[in-house]
């Protein structure tokens, strides 16, 4: 099978529910940033997919879910490969559980959010039920969160304040270190993947008196957070009058099968970086879940990560770094079971997360 990366933002909303950009604007940017796909999930609705707007637009798929919430406003999760809402379910597991069951990937939405409210900013929506089984994945850096959680602790500093607000995707920092223990010890148990949200609304603030700024223009947030998927090339066919239902088919099982990485673009565009597993045979396994579309490895292993930019490139077990770097490219060898990842850093920033590779049987024992 050749393998096709594809490149694109996750978490969109538009004038369907809370966003100030329609369709057409967000496809417009998307197509001149050269994407390869965006995901529309606005809050309860399907409308944009109603509307027409899924579809294929000169190479750029349009792909529409939805956000859904609990009673209390928490608990969000963002449903892809849907055509219906979970209506009339308030409980998470219990949307968690219809979703799937109409055959949808799910992902928990900026589950660690926590932070003061302060005027003119939104709340914090946490998830709060990690009780819950049969989720797909998580969306473990949220970009907006990111954002809004480091306002705060800038206000002593005007000149990162500046930046912050007129160049926002400049100063995001990294997922929340409680997230990410999290996933790890939730991999040791069974694969849990992992996407990068933009969680864009376009939304415009008073910054002085009457003085309204759209902080987060929209080809702005799509220079942040972004989700690198590695699909068949043979089923992913670009251009207009593509089969939009048959690619974004192919892009779900992507996100729900973790077979990728998130990048910060604002640190370098990470399109071309390539970390992956190899074996003596001279097979090779990139991250994510695969079953039979790539055989299996044996061990000892070549963990490889080829990068675009010089970046601190990090190989992490079971959760803790086990090895280091500072260079465009590493091999690493595996000898043991473990569930296994990349992470690359620069200018004291995140870069990239991979998504994990297993190494073993489920479940696999932490030290």
């Amino acid at each position: 099978m050749k393998l096709k990366e594809i490149c694109g933002c996750i978490h969109w909303h538009t004038t369907f529910s809370d966003g100030e950009c329609g369709y057409e604007e967000i496809i417009r940017a998307a197509q001149n940033a050269g994407i390869d796909y965006i995901c529309v999930t606005d809050h309860m609705t399907l409308e944009g997919q109603g509307a027409g707007w899924e579809g294929v637009y000169g190479g750029l798929l349009v792909h529409t879910g939805y956000e859904h919430e609990d009673e209390k406003d928490e608990n969000h999760y963002l449903a892809l490969g849907v055509n219906k809402l979970a209506e009339g379910l308030t409980e998470p597991q219990e949307y968690i559980n219809r979703i799937k069951k109409m055959g949808g990937a799910g992902f928990i939405a900026h589950p660690t959010e926590c932070r003061s409210v302060t005027k003119g900013l939104p709340p914090p929506y946490p998830w709060t039920k990690w009780d819950v089984t049969g989720f797909d994945g998580i969306e473990i850096w949220n970009q907006v969160s990111d954002w809004i959680e480091h306002l705060d602790c800038l206000r002593s500093d005007p000149i990162r304040m500046i930046l912050r607000l007129f160049s926002p995707t400049r100063l995001l920092r990294d997922a929340p270190k409680e997230l990410l223990a999290k996933w790890d010890d939730m991999n040791l148990t069974r694969f849990v993947s992992a996407i990068g949200g933009v969680d864009a609304h376009n939304r415009k603030i008073k910054i002085c008196g009457p003085f309204i700024y759209q902080v987060f223009k929209v080809k702005e947030e799509m220079r942040g957070v972004r989700t690198h998927l590695f699909v068949d090339a043979a089923k992913w066919a670009g251009g207009d009058g593509a089969d939009a239902a048959k690619m974004s088919g192919v892009l779900v099982d992507a996100m729900r099968n973790g077979r990728g990485f998130i990048s910060n673009c604002s640190h370098g565009d990470a399109r071309g970086c390539e970390m992956f597993l190899s074996d003596g045979s001279g097979a090779i396994q990139y991250p994510g879940r695969w079953g039979d579309a790539q055989p299996p490895l044996s061990l000892p292993l070549t963990m490889n990560v080829k990068l675009t930019r010089k970046a601190k490139i990090m190989l992490i077990r079971n959760g803790k770094v086990i090895k280091s770097t500072s260079s465009k490219n590493a091999g690493w060898t595996i000898t043991e079971p473990g569930v296994y990842r990349i992470e690359a850093r620069r200018g004291g920033s995140a870069w990239i997360y991979s998504n994990p590779f297993p190494v073993g049987q489920y479940p696999i024992r932490s030290e």
